[in-house]
Formats: C-alpha cells, structure tokens, sequence
C-alpha cells in the first residue's frame, strides 16, 4: 500500500504555475458503485458484517463496469464470516480469476464449513489460480521489482533529509533559500526528482505496450512500485501529462479514488496550492466539518467517501508513531 506520508514530502518549486493540477470526473454510475462498495467496507471494518454484506451485493449487482478484485475479496471475507458459504464461494472465484493473489496469511481466513461448499473450494481453486497466472505479464512484473534496486541510492538517509529540509524550508517564510545548505540539499532533491522523471518514462513506454500495471498483469507488489513512480512524476507538475492515462485506469478499476485524489493533491502542493481532496487525511486532523465540506464535494465527484477525521477521545493513548495505529485511524478504505 503507498504510504501516506509521501504526500506530506511533496516539494513546492520556488516559481508557482497558475492553474492547479488537472483531473477528471466520471461517470455517475462510477461514483454511485464507489459511494456503495465504500459504505460496505466501512461496515465491514466496523464489523458491522450483515449490513456490509447486503450493501456489497447492491453494488456488484447493479454496476456494470469492471470491480477490483480487491473488492471481491473482503466481501468474500464478510460473507464468510455470517456463513453465506456459496455467495462467499462465488466472490472468491471473481477475486482470484481477476488477480488477486491470496497469500498464506489471507488464506488462513477463508474456511469453509458446509461440505459441498468445501469441495467446491478444493475442487476448483487450483484452475483459478492457473487462470490468473495464465494472465500474468511476469516478464514485465520482474522489471517493474528491478526498479527497486536501480533506484536504491535515492532512498538512502542522505537524500530522504535533504528532502524532509528542503521540504521545511519551503513551508516556512523566513527560511533562507540561498545559503549554501539549502541549495546542497536542493541539488539532491532534484537529483532525485531527475531519477524519478526517467523512470516514470519508462514506466509509461510499458503501459503503452502491455497496458496499465493491474493485478491482472502484474502482482500486487509490482503494482504498487507502478503506482509509487506515477506518484512520485513531479516533472507532471499539472497532471497534464498523466491524467488521461490515470483516469482510464480510474474508471476501468485499476487505480483506486484514493489513488487519484493523492496524485492531484500531491501536484497541487508541489505547486504552492491548497489540496483539494485531503488524501490523505493525515495532517489536517485539526480542520472543523465545515472546513471538509468543499473537499467532501469534490472528493465525492471522483467517487471517494467522505472525509473520515478520528475522534481525539479514539486517538488517546494511542502511539501515533506505530504505522499500525496510523494505518487503523487514517489507512484509506482501498488498497489498490
């Protein structure tokens, strides 16, 4: 999963553009799907699990675009749970056929019951498996992990400072940007921007050969370091170039709403301009209701739920430094 605090490291350039980044709204079908399937796991991560499971049917059944297997699989989980064995069954078979790739630790949680339900699972699993690998582009999925170490220098303490200074020093107006301190350090942000911008390049030559990276082609690590190179494109200052690319792989189901909003938001702080989704919301825990509602309506338009701040009462006593307990208050619904 991309990590939340990449977008609180965006750089803003010295010289602001006059436009914010660029994005696109789909369909309302699209947001009607997301505003349902987003509810249902919101129930499920409450445990609130027969709610959640009949809220996940209304949005499988009357949406007729393509569903991340992601989805799939915490309602095959949910359905599970309240012993709705066959329905859980028929989920499962979606997520598997459609990437998704069930670890050891996940396995452990799908148990079957019933016996006609537990020897259709063993009867059928091993060809959905070989379906989805069937699929797999792993050729392009072994480049994608090389990028790791031909990247590794640049996520080296040196360069993640320079970047967390460089980073303080434009938020803060009195900061002196032209002491030699400063200007070392920014030479090494831009180094490694240099780097990020040729390997996004890369990046986009593949998708327009093989498609953009999905866990129908690539498995979900790899489509993670995909997703963590479109992220990272600050070259792309006003989305410009991306966006087309990004919001096809929005609305096929490829990239999450979450995925989306923080590539706009990062684009915008990079520009000197206010986020416009909060994604994440890590970092404006302090803003009123009112405060969210302009960013509730536009994070609506992109099919993404409602801003969810975590009360202070739910916060005390918590270590805010476990990426645990930050994940539970403010992790995104998505994990795609």
């Amino acid at each position: 999963m991309i990590k939340p605090l990449l977008l609180i490291l965006a750089i803003a350039t010295a010289n602001c553009v006059n436009a914010q980044a660029k994005y696109s709204t789909p369909s309302e079908d699209f947001i009607n799907f997301h505003t349902a399937v987003a509810s249902a796991e919101r129930m499920y991560k409450n445990d609130s699990l027969l709610q959640a499971y009949a809220k996940y049917d209304i949005a499988f059944t009357s949406y007729a675009g393509v569903i991340n297997p992601s989805h799939y699989f915490k309602a095959t989980l949910c359905a599970l749970k309240i012993k709705e064995e066959y329905k859980g069954l028929h989920y499962l078979e979606k997520a598997i056929i459609n990437g998704y790739d069930v670890d050891s630790s996940k396995k452990d949680a799908i148990v079957f019951y019933n016996q006609n339900t537990k020897k259709e699972y063993n009867a059928n699993i091993a060809q959905w498996d070989k379906t989805k690998e069937a699929g797999r582009n792993y050729v392009w999925e072994a480049q994608l992990y090389a990028t790791i170490d031909a990247n590794k220098k640049y996520n080296t303490g040196t360069y993640k400072l320079a970047t967390e200074y460089c980073t303080a020093c434009m938020k803060n107006p009195k900061c002196n940007k032209t002491l030699p301190e400063y200007m070392s350090k920014y030479r090494l942000v831009k180094e490694k921007m240099k780097a990020d911008s040729i390997t996004a390049v890369t990046l986009l030559a593949n998708i327009q050969k093989y498609g953009f990276p999905n866990m129908k082609l690539v498995d979900k690590g790899a489509c993670d370091i995909a997703r963590n190179i479109l992220l990272n494109y600050d070259y792309d200052k006003k989305n410009e170039r991306l966006n087309d690319i990004l919001f096809k792989a929005l609305v096929n189901g490829q990239i999450s709403p979450s995925f989306y909003a923080q590539v706009i938001d990062r684009r915008n702080l990079y520009n000197g301009f206010p986020v416009e989704f909060y994604e994440p919301v890590l970092g404006y825990e302090k803003l009123t209701p009112k405060e969210f509602a302009p960013a509730n309506i536009k994070r609506k338009s992109i099919g993404l739920y409602p801003v969810m701040v975590p009360k202070p009462t739910d916060l005390k006593g918590q270590n805010m430094n476990d990426p645990k307990v930050v994940a539970k208050f403010y992790g995104s619904l998505y994990d795609y």
